[in-house]
């Protein structure tokens, strides 16, 4: 008789709320980062623009990546929730509009203390680029039991 395979639980871990950054895009907002275990997902709200009259759109790069700042190792994105995987888009309604959205990415090392997000290497300002975000300010950080 084969042994069932369990899968891990996501109990455990950390949760980083409105982490410091030092960049990032203007119309898109860290909100949190969970850090498990079994993965490091990283939650936004975006804002449409008002340079488009119907708010613009969004969408996210298949090939997203997070990395500890200063360091060549990847993690590449293995899950979008609530925004597509480019190049589909979701077009915004309007110039007020307001979207949740969460990223999803393999765990990364409790000892990490910045990480990078990249959409794009060598991206501009439209692409959802965040850098140096701080994972171990203590009164930002909270333990999930």
């Amino acid at each position: 008789m084969k042994k069932k395979k369990e899968v891990p639980k996501a109990s455990g871990g950390y949760i980083i709320s409105n982490p410091e950054i030092g960049s990032s895009n203007e119309n898109v907002q860290l909100l949190r980062i969970v850090l498990t275990k079994v993965e490091t997902k990283i939650d936004f709200g975006y804002q449409a623009t008002d340079f488009y009259d119907d708010g613009g759109w969004i969408k996210i790069n298949p090939l997203t990546f997070i990395r500890p700042s200063g360091s060549s190792k990847k993690f590449i994105l293995t899950n979008a929730y609530n925004i597509p995987f480019g190049p589909e888009v979701l077009q915004m309604n309007s110039t007020i509009g307001w979207r949740y959205f969460s990223l999803a990415f393999p765990p990364i090392s409790e000892e990490v203390d910045l990480i990078d997000l990249i959409e794009e290497e060598f991206g501009d300002k439209n692409d959802f680029n965040f850098f140096r975000i701080k994972l171990n300010e203590k009164e930002k950080k909270y333990k999930i039991y």
